[in-house]
């Protein structure tokens, strides 16, 4: 009735491991288990020998009706004897067996475990339960001697046994190395993504050094009236609100001023862009145009 648990194993030594059985709903199962009806789980191995945990959610006899029983039973053709601990996994609670022997399979004495292992008024899922019910049943079994029968070829045995070690051994380094293979694979990626995207950056920053560094293009005035550019040994005048006027063409319209009709009207000699008086020369400007 295996398929009632789902089961793990932890070797915790050469000849020890640790045997974990989760049995669901354990709670309905106490109340619907006759006596003497178990729950066996997978066999498992030590070395040569095998074994199987059986569990009575309704007691192994009348006589313990009202408990759940648990019994480690061996499987082999052979004797053993064993250290054994039975336990609810993270619930502080634990029987020890302690070291005995365990006839071989199918003979008197091939079982050992506890008719009382613990009450059904604890199976509850405030207890020794999970809050779902669930019973984690913990194996914790150390191997101490193997009965050797004349029969028996330990050379044989262990052979195949090396061989599935070794085989299984290399499947799992196999496996290792596919995925450091596909890490490297995708760290290669990563970096040329990273180095992409770092020649992208330099670029455009040498883009914006090399456009703000570039020599700015020399200030250039023109003159409104002539319309010449303002450059050596081109003079400047201006208003009191900085319009400009060159030399020349501010003499001309000097000139215009004074003759007008006859007597001149000086409102002519005045900034072509506001009308306002002339007042003196930008020297500030034309020594920035290299006009002075």
């Amino acid at each position: 009735m295996s398929s009632l648990t789902d089961e793990w194993q932890l070797k915790t030594k050469e000849n020890a491991i640790k045997y974990i059985v989760d049995i669901e709903n354990f709670d309905r199962k106490i109340r619907t288990f006759r006596n003497g009806r178990g729950i066996h789980s997978k066999c498992f191995k030590i070395g040569d020998s095998t074994f199987q945990v059986l569990v009575y959610p309704g007691g192994d006899s009348a006589e313990v009706k009202n408990c759940v029983s648990v019994h480690l039973e061996n499987r082999s053709n052979w004797r053993v004897k064993a250290n054994a601990t039975f336990s609810i996994q993270n619930k502080n609670f634990a029987m020890i067996l302690g070291e005995g022997f365990l006839n071989k399979s199918d003979s008197e004495g091939h079982c050992w475990g506890f008719g009382q292992f613990m009450s059904h008024c604890r199976c509850t899922r405030n207890d020794l339960l999970t809050q779902d019910g669930l019973l984690t049943l913990q194996i914790d079994l150390e191997l101490l001697e193997e009965e050797v029968l004349p029969d028996r070829d330990l050379a044989v045995n262990e052979t195949p046994e090396k061989l599935e070690f070794l085989k299984q051994m290399l499947t799992n380094q196999t496996a290792q190395i596919s995925q450091l293979q596909a890490k490297i694979e995708s760290t290669d990626l990563q970096h040329q993504t990273q180095i992409n995207e770092l020649k992208h950056m330099i670029r455009d920053l040498s883009l914006v050094v090399t456009q703000n560094t570039q020599t700015p293009q020399k200030l250039q005035i023109e003159c409104p009236v002539c319309m010449e550019v303002a450059k050596p040994p081109m003079r400047l005048k201006q208003c009191g609100q900085g319009h400009i006027i060159c030399d020349s063409c501010h003499a001309k319209t000097e000139a215009q001023a004074n003759s007008y009709l006859g007597v001149g009207n000086p409102l002519l000699d005045r900034c072509h862009t506001c009308r306002q008086m002339i007042t003196g020369r930008p020297s500030q400007l034309e020594k920035i145009l290299g006009l002075c």
